[in-house]
């Protein structure tokens, strides 16, 4: 009998009550407002069966779970009246537990003699079909919602919607992930990676394949499973009938031909594979996607790199006579293994000096030229690991050709690339400052300079007052005659 007088409780898998449940936690969330005498019936729909995407087709079954709780409530409920709304293109077909009535022909209704007060979700999982006329691209919005006798002290809690997208029907595969970006081709040992495919669409995607094409300075090892065949370069792979949501792995060896290895180095080549798949259809294979992955061949081992940026300067290279800049380091692990025993060193040059650093240098060195090193024992950097020093640089004076911030990273084993181990900063005395020491010079040139036309003028006033006198005398003589 598909109708009953009142709806029992649904008896469904634990992890689908955890995941209702999960979900009206986060609705209710952790608030200690009082709500008064009220019940607060909560009601959330997530997706059901065993492909939870949201997504149907024409003609095709869609099922969803509706979650109804009192969590919130501080009094039971009664009388409780759940509802849910198909939109129109969507047909009921059954529930569990199943309904009580049936409302305008289409509309499932479950009435509750009462929820409890800080009940948790009771589970009701309803199935429908979309009709077959339905178009591709269509939104299907579904809602449900809760009343009881009491009211609800938050009413927005009892209703919830759920859209379900409505796509071209049949199959789909994709390459839902691959482990190839992150596995470093070296020439010095076999790359091992996984691909995924996963049918995407609404159909069984029958006798599934897979095609793998390889760069040529590639070839193929070994894979799990075998492939079908396979002549160094491509390889087919046989995954069977994939069902909707249905996913497979391949795992893959391959090698770089060592005669062809420092022609790719050389020339700095980006390397391609490619991924072909592909149903049976009634016309033969029908290629379902097509996706590429580049890759570089790069060495073995850790690549440590730094950069050096200031913080709160218009101009990084600019500084002031008795003052702070702060200039930060950052750092990181480029290559496809842990470094161990990293080690970063800021060295600044005469006049300046580590005022303080975040973290805490392990040791600061006096350098011959008259600056300092700070020195910090990083230790292990995972691959793709990065970390950063804030320090402060006092400034007491400024060179007239400035002075270098220097920051350097080294690891413990080789370093697959050296040229991005260190990184410098020349600093200037800021704008304002060389304008201080260019107008003290200009004054002080200009009173030598007065002082010089001083002496001149008092010279040649002696040298016309002896001259005066000596014309003098002469004209005296020249009298007496």
């Amino acid at each position: 009998m598909l109708f009953s007088s009142k709806a029992e409780v649904a008896v469904v898998p634990v992890s689908a009550q955890a995941a209702i449940v999960l979900v009206a936690l986060l609705l209710a969330g952790t608030e200690a407002v009082a709500l008064g005498d009220k019940p607060n019936l909560g009601v959330v729909i997530v997706g059901a069966g065993s492909d939870q995407r949201p997504v149907t087709a024409p003609g095709q079954p869609l099922s969803f779970r509706i979650g109804l709780d009192n969590m919130s409530g501080v009094v039971d409920a009664h009388h409780v009246r759940l509802s849910a709304v198909l939109p129109s293109g969507v047909n009921f077909q059954s529930s569990d537990p199943p309904p009580t009535k049936l409302e305008s022909g289409n509309q499932p209704v479950w009435e509750i003699d009462s929820v409890r007060a800080k009940a948790l979700s009771r589970l009701f999982e309803v199935t429908a079909a979309t009709e077959p006329n339905l178009a591709t691209g269509t939104r299907l919005n579904i809602s449900a919602g809760a009343e009881s006798s009491e009211g609800n002290a938050r009413p927005e809690d009892g209703h919830a919607t759920y859209t379900f997208y409505v796509e071209p029907i049949g199959p789909a595969l994709v390459l839902r992930d691959s482990t190839l970006e992150s596995a470093p081709l070296t020439p010095d040992a076999p790359t091992t990676f996984q691909v995924s495919v996963m049918n995407a669409g609404n159909l069984t995607a029958a006798d599934a394949r897979l095609m793998v094409t390889l760069p040529g300075p590639v070839k193929f090892s070994k894979a799990d499973p075998p492939p079908e065949s396979s002549d160094g370069q491509k390889s087919t792979f046989k995954l069977g009938d994939l069902a909707r949501g249905a996913s497979r792995s391949v795992t893959i060896t391959v090698a770089l031909d060592p005669k062809q290895v420092p022609a790719v180095l050389q020339s700095d080549r980006v390397l391609t594979f490619a991924f072909d798949l592909s149903h049976a259809g009634s016309a033969g294979q029908l290629t379902d996607s097509h996706t590429e992955i580049t890759k570089k061949v790069e060495f073995e081992g850790p690549d440590v790199a730094v950069w050096l940026t200031a913080e709160g300067a218009k101009d990084p290279g600019e500084v002031s006579p008795e003052s702070d800049a702060t200039y930060r380091v950052l750092y990181a692990n480029l290559g496809n293994q842990t470094a161990h025993t990293v080690n970063v060193k800021l060295s600044v040059g005469p006049g300046l000096a580590i005022a303080n650093a975040d973290p805490t240098p392990a040791r600061i060195i006096p350098t011959q030229a008259g600056g300092e090193t700070g020195e910090w024992d990083i230790g292990e950097v995972q691959v793709s690991a990065s970390g950063s020093i804030s320090s402060s640089i006092h400034v007491t004076s400024v060179p007239d050709d400035g002075a270098i911030v220097h920051a350097v990273i080294t690891a413990g084993e080789n370093d697959t690339d050296t040229s991005n181990n260190t990184q410098s900063v020349v600093v200037h005395r800021s704008a304002s400052a060389a304008t201080l020491a260019s107008a003290a010079q200009s004054k002080g040139g200009n009173a030598a300079t007065g002082r010089h036309t001083w002496r001149l003028i008092l010279l040649w006033l002696v040298v016309l007052i002896v001259v005066g006198a000596i014309l003098q005398q002469a004209w005296r003589r020249a009298s007496r005659r």
